[in-house]
């Protein structure tokens, strides 16, 4: 299940996620450094840390906004969706 999450991740980053009219129009509220406050903002950025395949010790970083982690999750959903729908097609005999 990890190796298949951070197959996700990766293409998570080369989408770039198009701004809606309405994102654009509203501004959220800020920080001093001008980070996103509003947790349920969809640019607001959330970091997980996730244990690198192979290593006891190792970890990565992980950040995406919240819209991003949305599109991976849906897209792991899909693969693992489809994944049940394949080893489920065929009947099975004793």
């Amino acid at each position: 299940m990890r190796k298949l999450y951070s197959i996700l991740i990766v293409p998570a980053f080369l989408i770039a996620a198009p701004v809606s009219a309405d994102d654009a129009k509203s501004d959220p509220a800020r920080d001093e450094n001008g980070k996103i406050v509003d947790k349920k903002h969809p640019d607001f950025i959330r970091c997980k840390t996730e244990p690198i395949i192979g290593s006891r010790a190792r970890k990565r970083r992980v950040c995406l906004t919240n819209r991003q982690w949305a599109e991976v999750e849906s897209q792991g959903k899909g693969i693992a969706r489809g994944m049940v729908e394949d080893s489920s097609t065929g009947i099975l005999t004793n």
